[in-house]
C-alpha cells in the first residue's frame, strides 16, 4: 500500500544521455531527446536535462 502525499523519486538526468566512445579531450553525452551533445563535468548534464523540464516547453 503506498503512502498518500508521496511523490515520485526525481529521476536521474543522466537516463537521457548516452555516453560517446573515448577519445576526445573532455568526456561528451549525446541527448537521446534532442541530440545535443553535452560535456560530462561541471554540471551541464544536470542544465541541459533542467532545460528539458522547463515549463516553456523546450
Amino acid at each position: 500500500m503506498s503512502e498518500s502525499g508521496t511523490t515520485a523519486p526525481e529521476p536521474d538526468e543522466l537516463e537521457i544521455f548516452d555516453v560517446l566512445p573515448e577519445g576526445s579531450a573532455t568526456s561528451l553525452l549525446a541527448c537521446r531527446v534532442c541530440g545535443a551533445l553535452v560535456p560530462s563535468e561541471r554540471g551541464c548534464p544536470r542544465v541541459h536535462w533542467d532545460w528539458h523540464e522547463a515549463t516553456n516547453g523546450a
